[in-house]
C-alpha cells in the first residue's frame, strides 16, 4: 500500500476532515508542506472538497523568501489548485519580549485563519507537521518546561487547524516527493543550531535514535497520548462552561472548579491565561488551584503577571493594574 493510499485511509478513519467545506493548505515550499499539498490533492480528487494553497511571506529572508513564494505558486498551478499569497510584517508586529520565530508563527497562523474566515464556516487550515515534528516538540517541551507542558502537537485544534501528517515520518514524505519528481525548497535557517528546535532536530534526536532505535516513534506516540489527554480536559472544560453560561475569559462560578477537580481546573486557568498572552508555570497553577479547591472564601493571587481573585461565589482573572507613572520633578 503506497503512502497516498495510507494517507487517504487515515483521513477517512480519523474523521479529521469530516464536515469540511474548504481546506486552506499552509505551504511554505518545504518538503513537508509540499508533500501535504500533493497528498491532499490526490485525496480530494475523489471528494467534493475544494482546497486552496496558501503561502505566508514573512519578509525575513530576502531573495530566498521571494523564491519560496514563487515555488509554491508554481506548484499550485502545476496541480491546478488556487493559490493565495499573504505577506506579513513580522518586525513591525513583534511584541515586546517575543522572539522573531514566535512572532512569525503567531502572524502566520493569524493570516491562515483570516483566509479561512473569509472562505466561510466549515473551512479548515491544514499544516504539514509530521511525526518527526511531534517527537521534536516532546523533547523541546521537556527541555523548556521540565514537565510543566507535556502536550505534543495536537492533530486538531479548536480553531480549525488540523495536522493530517502527524502519523507519517519525514523520511517517507521525502521518498514520495522523490518518486514523483517534485522539488521542494530548503530553508537555510533550519541549519542554525543556535535555535533550540534546530539543535534537537539535527543533533539530539538523531543521537537518541542511534543509541535507542525507535526513540523518535515512541516520543511521537507519547506526544499523541498527552495531546489526547489535553483534548479530553478541554472538552470537559467547554462542557462545564457551556452549562454554566460562563465564558473562557471568566468570571467563573466557584462551583465550576469544585466540579472539575484539580487537573481540569488547572487546565482552565492555563487556557484562560494564555488567552491573555500569559504562560503560567506549573507550580503557580498548582498553588492557585489548590487554594481554589480548599474552601477558602477570599483569595488574591498572581498568575504569570495576571491577577486572580475569588470569593465564595466567583473566580476572576484579570490583568494586574499598572503602577502610576512617577513624574520627575
Amino acid at each position: 500500500m503506497d503512502l497516498s493510499e495510507r494517507f487517504a485511509r487515515h483521513i477517512a478513519a480519523s474523521g479529521l476532515l469530516d464536515g469540511a467545506r474548504n481546506v486552506v493548505v499552509a505551504c511554505s515550499g518545504g518538503g513537508d508542506s509540499t508533500a501535504l499539498l500533493l497528498l491532499l490533492h490526490d485525496w480530494v480528487k475523489e471528494q467534493d472538497l475544494p482546497i486552496v494553497a496558501m503561502h505566508v511571506h514573512h519578509g525575513l529572508r530576502g531573495t530566498p523568501g521571494e523564491e519560496d513564494a514563487l515555488a509554491v505558486e508554481h506548484l499550485a498551478r502545476t496541480l491546478g489548485v488556487p493559490f493565495v499569497l499573504r505577506p506579513v510584517d513580522v518586525p513591525a508586529n513583534r511584541r515586546k519580549g517575543e522572539s522573531l520565530e514566535a512572532a512569525a508563527r503567531r502572524l502566520r497562523y493569524a493570516a491562515l485563519l483570516s483566509l479561512a474566515a473569509e472562505l466561510g464556516p466549515g473551512t479548515l487550515v491544514a499544516t504539514g507537521h509530521t511525526r518527526d515534528d511531534q517527537a521534536e516538540t516532546v523533547l523541546l517541551n521537556l527541555h523548556r518546561h521540565a514537565g510543566r507542558t507535556r502536550g505534543g502537537i495536537r492533530e486538531r485544534r479548536e480553531d480549525g487547524v488540523v495536522r493530517p501528517l502527524l502519523l507519517f515520518p519525514r523520511e517517507e514524505l521525502r521518498a514520495l516527493l522523490a518518486a514523483r519528481c517534485f522539488a521542494f525548497r530548503e530553508d537555510e535557517t533550519n541549519e542554525n543550531e543556535r535555535l533550540l528546535r534546530n539543535r534537537i532536530r539535527r543533533r539530539d534526536l538523531p543521537a537518541l535514535e542511534e543509541a535507542f532505535p525507535g526513540s523518535a516513534a515512541r516520543l511521537a506516540r507519547a506526544g499523541e497520548a498527552w495531546s489526547r489527554r489535553l483534548s479530553e480536559l478541554d472538552r470537559r472544560i467547554d462542557a462545564a462552561l457551556a452549562a454554566a453560561g460562563a465564558p473562557l475569559a471568566g468570571p467563573w462560578p466557584r462551583e465550576i472548579f469544585e466540579a472539575l477537580g484539580p487537573e481540569t481546573a488547572g487546565r482552565l486557568l492555563v487556557r484562560a491565561a494564555r488567552e491573555r498572552g500569559a504562560i503560567p508555570g506549573r507550580r503557580q497553577v498548582m498553588r492557585v488551584t489548590g487554594r481554589l479547591l480548599s474552601g477558602e472564601t477570599r483569595i488574591a493571587e498572581s498568575l504569570a503577571g495576571l491577577r486572580i481573585s475569588a470569593d465564595a461565589r466567583a473566580v476572576r482573572l484579570a490583568f494586574r493594574p499598572r503602577p502610576p507613572a512617577r513624574l520627575a520633578p
